[in-house]
């Protein structure tokens, strides 16, 4: 009877080891695929921020560009109208 009590636990005890390791195996599995996902994700947002990067830079450039165009333009001015204030000064002591 005692052999029979002992083997009833043993089985009991083998069947809930292997329902135990199988919600693990599960859990796990589900972990896993989890990771994946988020992974995935990662590198999607790494690719959108190494746009974003590039596109940034870009607009910097084209600022830095646009600025250096502004600036030569300015100057070009400056010394038109200072050859025009001269050009009039003349004027004005010709008469």
């Amino acid at each position: 009877m005692a052999n029979g009590f002992v083997l009833v636990l043993l089985r009991e005890l083998r069947e809930n080891l292997n329902k135990l390791r199988q919600g693990l195996d599960e859990r796990l599995d589900s972990g896993n695929a989890h990771l994946e996902q988020i992974t995935t994700s990662l590198g999607r947002v790494e690719s959108d921020l190494n746009e974003q990067r590039k596109f940034n830079r870009q607009i910097a450039l084209n600022q830095a560009k646009h600025e250096e165009v502004h600036a030569s333009s300015m100057e070009q001015i400056q010394i038109e109208l200072r050859e025009l204030r001269e050009q009039v000064r003349q004027l004005k002591q010709g008469r």
